[in-house]
């Protein structure tokens, strides 16, 4: 499927749904192999000799190669070291292992190829498009079991729908950043709504799973109400591409099931 179909057609951008199974994290028919398979198909189109597998293009440095030669834009990078102190590797091992035992549906979602890399300062993480599968840490982030375990669920999914981005952008260009979080961070883009609600979403689920525990739960429920701000930002909104417009549905939904009252109220109204 070409890029500059799905950015116009809600037909071509249905069919690639349908392949996909949904939205990363949220649907359980998702199928991850056939992103993979996708994005790296796109990498290849954007450098066609750069390897001679498509396997290859899978590989963080090498695709950060193709993209540093490629991208329309540039990143300077993020400061940053490879993530080697052996208390650390321990911990995100130990914080992945009780996310996939919880979610196990989850497990191929944590087995791709990544590289961790430490920030100094203050920063507890972050991903950058520009820098694909590649997951900066600060320290601050392995403070707690809980706070780790959603900081890497949180970068995860920024890396899953980046993969979906690669084949179709979630806004149209020209797209302003004008837009704010419910965090109250201001200067947005339309992606970055739907990026944040996209984490939101996926944490809200993992901390509301059946059997978790009060603090858990009320982590979930802040996170659901985080979600409900980024759904309602997006919803509807022209600048969304039809694949935008189907992520921001999905979002939606995401909500409803924790707040199934949202949706009678939207119908009464």
């Amino acid at each position: 499927m070409a890029a500059d179909s799905l950015m116009t057609s809600p037909a071509r951008a249905a069919e690639l749904w349908q392949a996909l199974g949904g939205t990363p994290f949220l649907s359980d028919a998702f199928r991850p192999r056939t992103l993979l398979s996708l994005a790296a198909a796109a990498r290849r189109r954007a450098d066609p000799s750069a390897y001679p597998t498509l396997a290859e293009y899978l590989d963080p440095a090498k695709a950060a190669d193709v993209y540093r030669r490629n991208a329309r834009c540039r990143t300077e990078g993020v400061e940053s070291v490879p993530l080697e102190d052996p208390r650390f590797v321990e911990q995100i091992t130990e914080a992945t292992e009780r996310i996939i035992t919880r979610m196990p549906q989850w497990a191929p979602l944590f087995r791709i190829p990544l590289h961790y890399r430490h920030m100094p300062g203050s920063h507890i993480s972050c991903t950058t498009a520009l820098i694909p599968q590649t997951i900066f840490l600060g320290t601050p982030a392995f403070a707690h079991d809980r706070l780790l375990e959603e900081t890497l669920l949180h970068e995860h999914a920024h890396v899953w729908l980046t993969f979906v981005s690669e084949l179709c952008d979630l806004q149209v260009d020209g797209s302003l950043t004008h837009f704010t979080l419910p965090s109250g961070t201001s200067g947005k883009s339309l992606r970055g709504v739907l990026l944040a609600g996209h984490f939101a979403a996926a944490a809200a689920r993992y901390f509301c799973r059946p059997g978790a525990d009060a603090d858990s739960r009320r982590r979930g429920t802040e996170l659901v109400d985080y979600l409900g701000g980024c759904v309602t930002t997006a919803a509807g909104h022209p600048e969304l591409t039809p694949v935008g417009a189907l992520v921001q549905a999905d979002l939606a939904a995401a909500r409803e099931l924790h707040h199934p009252s949202v949706a009678k109220e939207t119908a009464a109204s």
